[in-house]
């Protein structure tokens, strides 16, 4: 093995590992590659920025600038208005239309944002039929998944693996090479999730009568205890905090700057102290007010019975600026002249101060304060409040962002153009007509999206280069001597579906991509097969709230735990092998 050759190793290694751990936001390791690829001889400084010329990434950057104009017009609310008035029997037949109809908007538009303008919707119509939340948004979140992958435009990572294998000589991939597979895969996730898929789903319940007001979670809500608490000098234990209101003091932070974690429960309550408490949030407020405790005691403004006043949901979604900050870095509350109450999230432990939490995609803020207020948070990028929102006004007609978005798929489809060209055209053609303004795309679009394709592309162009990709490729075909075309297959959609559950499907996808496309040709595949297993593989990201962007966004909202992705997750990822293991083979026959 050459230097070059061992040097690349070590970097997809290094990567690997970073991505996995997260300690380092994934975009920010992926701008580094370049550079540590620079500095081992393995590409020239051209093929270094190739990534950011790279007509994969150009081409999803301007996906997701049509993605915002329909976004903006609210062109998907058709689907919930449609959703909330049509008659489609019972509730669960409604809850099927309503997420096949969510995978074939996701077939033409970022499936992030498909979901978070659905996710409202979902829960209304949840609480009009008294389902648990817990019973329908997983179905959105994976119906989202499984519709990106019916066309070449229906997922970031389609469209790479399509990139690499074009600049491989493989030239015959249009919008809808995939289609039939797609379809199939998406209706066969779509008697999975509501038949077995159903009875897995866990029914969580959920407060009926808080519902209305504040929705059905637990938050953690800071606490402060003033001169005249009652309950100086007691335990939350003593006082029965849990058996009467169901509250939990998770941390205490003290006046001289020590923080009680452990046994927080059992340690004794002293002015100035500031907990923060988790329970339901209404119970939560009664709990202060029967004891003396101060509601974020700096800020006056906390007037919970205001006329004026309203709580609501927020969820902090991807691409949001939020991600990685604090409120109190944010000046959060003074900016929006709002209060946090509380902040819902999974699986990280909790500061003693709450302003000091940093932020991810998945975390609910339970906010208080001015309609006014609320409404013009709820327009901020990175928001998406768990309630519906009025039309905007002073923008075209949704008609006008569809019709643009109809005319790149025909265009593309047809073989007028290629899809770059159309994605482009349709692209500026959103900003001139005012569908989405320029400093909306500035401010709102994934630019990490962007930034992890500019960094990983020349990872694969040094796989290719240095012979790294021929080099595992050629240990695989040894190993794959004599299998049919079903076994090769299979072997490679498992490990980018399992390879995509630890790191991003567009950095599985560049990754696997390269050595599929060299396995293909030792062992005599087609290589539209193996794309075809790179692409679906990459996109099976059910097993884990983290695997895929649209997992974390109704994790909260739907108060599920990390197995409950396990239980629905696994069995659906076997099931989408065997379809790909028997249809890929016939659909392209080696």
């Amino acid at each position: 093995m050459s230097f070059e050759i061992a040097w690349v190793f070590g970097v997809a290694a290094l990567t690997l590992v970073l991505f996995v751990s997260e300690r380092i936001p994934i975009d920010q390791v992926a701008i580094a590659i370049p550079v540590l690829l620079l500095a081992g001889g393995t590409i020239t400084p051209e093929e270094s920025v190739s990534g950011l010329a790279n007509p994969a990434t150009i081409t999803v950057a301007a996906v997701l600038v049509l993605g915002l104009g329909l976004y903006k017009t609210r062109a998907v609310d058709a689907i919930a208005r449609w959703a909330k008035t049509a008659k489609l029997g019972a509730p669960w037949l409604r809850m099927l239309i309503l997420s096949v109809a969510a995978g074939l908007a996701s077939a033409f538009l970022n499936n992030t944002a498909v979901v978070a303008v659905l996710l409202p919707v979902y829960l209304a119509v949840a609480r009009a039929t008294d389902t648990p939340p817990s019973k329908v948004l997983m179905p959105l979140s994976f119906m989202a998944i499984l519709g990106g992958t019916v066309t070449l435009i229906g997922t970031s990572t389609n469209l790479v693996v399509a990139g690499m294998a074009r600049n491989r000589g493989i030239e015959h991939l249009d919008m809808f090479t995939f289609s039939v597979l797609g379809v199939a895969y998406m209706g066969v996730g779509a008697v999975y999730m509501f038949t077995v898929g159903r009875w897995l789903l866990p029914a969580r319940d959920h407060a009926r009568d808080l519902s209305d007001r504040y929705g059905a979670r637990d938050f953690d809500i800071e606490l402060s205890v003033g001169p005249d608490t009652a309950a100086i000098g007691e335990t939350a234990k003593t006082l029965g905090w849990d058996e009467t209101f169901g509250a939990s003091v998770m941390s205490i932070a003290r006046p001289d700057g020590t923080h009680r974690r452990v046994y927080a429960n059992r340690t004794r309550l002293a002015q100035g102290d500031r907990l923060v408490v988790r329970g339901e949030p209404e119970k939560v407020l009664a709990l202060a007010r029967d004891h003396g405790l101060r509601t974020l005691a700096e800020d006056p403004r906390l007037v919970l019975d205001a006329d004026d006043d309203r709580v609501a949901e927020l969820l902090v979604v991807p691409g949001s600026p939020l991600v990685g900050r604090t409120l109190r870095g944010l000046r959060f509350q003074d900016e929006h002249e709002v209060v946090v109450l509380g902040i819902k999230h999974h699986d990280r432990s909790v500061p003693p101060r709450l302003a000091e939490l940093r932020l991810a995609v998945g975390d609910l803020l339970l906010v208080h304060g001015p309609a006014k207020a609320l409404d013009a948070l709820a327009d901020q990028p990175g928001l998406v409040p768990l309630r519906e929102r009025a039309q905007p006004a002073s923008r075209p007609r949704a008609w006008v962002a569809v019709s643009i978005l109809v005319a790149v798929v025909a265009a593309a489809a047809t073989g007028a153009v290629s899809i770059l060209v159309a994605a482009m055209s349709g692209a500026v053609l959103m900003i001139f007509v005012g569908c989405v303004r320029l400093e909306e795309v500035y401010r709102e679009l994934d630019w990490r999206v962007v930034a992890l394709l500019a960094g990983l592309l020349p990872l694969g162009l040094a796989l290719d280069d240095t012979g790294g990709a021929k080099l595992v490729a050629g240990a695989l075909v040894d190993l794959l001597e004599g299998a049919s075309p079903a076994v090769a297959v299979l072997g490679f959609y498992l490990v980018a579906s399992v390879l995509t559950e630890v790191m991003s499907n567009a950095a599985a996808a560049v990754v696997l991509t390269p050595v599929a496309l060299e396995a293909a040709h030792g062992l005599h595949l087609n290589p539209l097969a193996m794309v075809a297993a790179l692409m679906f593989g990459c996109s099976a990201s059910f097993m884990t709230p983290t695997g895929y962007q649209t997992n974390t966004m109704i994790y909260g909202p739907g108060g599920y735990r990390f197995a409950d992705f396990l239980r629905v997750g696994v069995p659906l990822n076997l099931l989408m092998a065997v379809v790909a293991t028997l249809l890929i083979p016939v659909l392209w026959p080696s």
